[in-house]
This record gives structure tokens, C-alpha cells and sequence, in this order.
């Protein structure tokens, strides 16, 4: 069988991991290559000097030949780019959050029914010991009946935000459209307590601020709070301005009758904590789980595996924050969307 032909639209970090990841397999070669920003297409274009470059999406898309596109740009732009490549006849790979909006999220499944296109939402933390493994735990009941889940998004993103940062990345804060951070970064510990506990959410209230990094255009800290249908209550606490603390241990912790999931070991009563066996394997590439996650990808394109995170999971995750964001522009808790 011919490798699967991918189009890389946005070549930072993740479209190049994803690229990566795809051609050691075997299964991917990288056939188009779109990013706006000179330097980081040049970036791309020597790694794979046989795609089709440009800094026109539609145009690379019309003469790349690709069969999926891995849509990695800004979080504001995902919907539009997922939604031209199902209109053009490719499958998509699109890096989270799956939108900014449920409208949008409702355009993105309705285009993939239409064209008859997989969609698999790119929430890389499922692939990273210990998040997998707690999840793993919780289902086979090891903390027996669950009662509270929480889950942090604590990240210095200085170097990131600011011109003079290592790592700095424009688009993030762009006055028009600022990357929202419950979205962009809390919607890590929020898609892995969804998929924990497997109820709708029924209510959803939270609290922002803007106090700890000036150079971000919008909100630095999040405080949100989710109610289930089967009673499991829940919080997330997303912070990008705390200097010099890395995301620790907190992306996930899972309360129960019997026991408690925290840092990847198991609790009990009376007993000494237990260390959850790691089962990631090699999912982590430059610090995320996008080795995981792209091959599973392509066993989905293969028709090895079910679709694990489809269009409607991903969409879950920007409903919670969506209800959140309401909340607090009008100060009353909110049911959210539920696909």
C-alpha cells in the first residue's frame, strides 16, 4: 500500500512533530507544506524538499495531492483550514482545540459527514504517562465509585508571549485574535477529565483574571468549574503567567470511594501509594504525545482502530470552555452544548 500523502498546514512545533512522527512510520510522506511565516516554512522545506510549498493555503492544498492535512496554525484558524481540506477531498489530523467556538464545531462535523472524511482531534495528553495510565485506572474501577476529578494547566508561557522570548510565537499574541488560554492550554486537563469521567457535563461556571503577564492581550488565569450529569463534580485551574513553574504534576487527579489518582500513583487507605505502570512507550516527542497520537492516526486511516478522539470529542472540550467564558461575561453558571 502507498504511504498517505500529508499536507503540513502550519509548520511550528507541532505540524513539524506530526510530520516527523508520520514519515518514521512509514506509512506518511509529507507531500505539501504551508505556513505564512518565511522562517518557519524554510525550516520545513529543508527537512522535505520534495513537497509542494507556499504561503497560500489554497493553493498548496489545490496541487499537493495530499490525502490528510495536519492543521496545526492558530487555534482561531483550525476550524477554516479543517473545513477546506474536507472540501478538497482530504481526511484531517487537526491539532487542539478542534475550534474556538461550537458554531464553528458544528461546521467542522457537518463538513466531515459531507465529504465522508475522518477527523480525529490532536489531544496529545491522552499519549503521556501518566495521563493515559490514570484514566486507564479510573475506568477499571481501582478507585472505585468516582466523586471529584480535577485537572491544572500551570505554565510559565513568558518565552512564548514575549518578543524577546525563546520561543516567542506572534499569532499567540496577536491583538485581533490573542490565543485564549483556556482553550489553547486548558483544554489539556479538560479533555482528559471528560474522557475520565464519560457523563455530559450540566453546568459549567468560572472566574478569569489578568494579573501576572502584561505582554498577553487576554485573561492569564482561569478558575473553572464543572458539574457531570452522574453527579461528579470537577475543577480546572489554568494559570500561563506563573513565573519560572512548569506545568508539574496537576494535569490530572481523579478522586473516588476507594482511592485517589495523583501524579501516577494510586492511593489508598492504610496502604502505601502504588506507582501506575508506564504503558506510553515512545508517544512522547518534543514533549508531547504526538508520537501516540499520529500513529494512531494512521491505524484509523488504515482501518486498524476506531477513530479514539473524533470531531464530536473534541468538540465537547471547546463547549465546556465556551459555557466557562460565558459565564463569566454574564456571572450565572451555564449548561453546555453537548454533542
Amino acid at each position: 500500500m502507498d504511504p498517505f500523502r500529508f499536507l503540513i498546514c502550519g509548520c511550528g512545533g507541532a505540524g513539524l512533530a506530526a510530520a516527523q512522527v508520520a514519515v518514521d512510520d512509514g506509512r506518511g510522506v509529507i507531500a505539501g507544506l504551508f505556513d505564512p511565516v518565511e522562517g518557519q516554512l524554510a525550516k520545513a522545506q529543508s527537512r522535505y524538499p520534495d513537497a509542494v510549498v507556499g504561503a497560500d493555503y489554497a493553493t498548496v492544498l489545490d496541487s499537493a495531492g495530499a490525502d490528510a492535512v495536519v492543521v496545526a496554525g492558530p487555534d482561531y484558524l483550525h476550524a477554516e483550514q479543517t473545513i477546506a481540506a474536507l472540501e478538497a477531498g482530504c481526511h484531517a489530523l487537526v491539532e487542539k482545540p478542534l475550534a474556538t467556538s461550537t458554531a464553528d464545531c458544528q461546521r467542522v462535523i457537518g463538513a466531515a459527514a459531507r465529504a465522508g472524511r475522518i477527523v480525529m482531534v490532536d489531544h496529545t495528553m491522552r499519549y503521556l504517562y501518566p495521563w493515559g495510565e490514570t484514566v486507564a485506572a479510573a475506568k477499571a474501577g481501582k478507585v472505585g465509585e468516582i466523586f471529584f476529578v480535577q485537572g491544572d494547566y500551570i505554565h510559565d508561557m513568558w518565552d512564548w508571549y514575549h518578543p524577546d522570548g525563546e520561543h516567542h510565537t506572534p499569532w499567540r499574541i496577536d491583538a485581533a485574535h490573542p490565543q485564549n488560554i483556556l482553550l489553547g492550554g486548558g483544554c489539556h486537563p479538560i479533555d482528559l477529565m471528560l474522557w475520565t469521567v464519560g457523563a455530559p457535563v450540566v453546568e459549567v461556571f468560572c472566574y478569569a483574571s489578568k494579573m501576572s503577564i502584561p505582554e498577553f492581550p487576554s485573561e492569564d488565569c482561569y478558575v473553572l468549574s464543572m458539574r457531570f450529569e452522574s453527579g461528579v463534580l470537577a475543577k480546572c485551574f489554568v494559570t500561563t503567567g506563573c513565573s519560572g513553574h512548569g506545568m508539574g504534576g496537576g494535569m490530572l487527579a481523579v478522586y473516588g470511594t476507594e482511592g485517589t489518582l495523583w501524579d501516577g500513583k494510586l492511593y489508598r487507605r492504610h496502604e502505601e501509594p502504588v506507582a501506575l505502570e508506564d504503558t506510553s512507550g515512545d508517544a512522547a516527542v518534543a514533549g508531547h504525545g504526538w508520537g501516540g497520537a499520529v500513529r494512531d492516526y494512521l491505524d484509523v486511516l488504515d482501518g486498524k482502530m476506531e477513530n479514539p478522539i473524533p470531531a464530536e470529542v473534541g468538540a465537547r472540550v471547546v463547549a465546556v470552555c465556551e459555557a466557562g467564558l460565558e459565564s463569566i461575561r454574564i456571572g450565572q453558571p451555564q449548561k453546555p452544548v453537548w454533542f
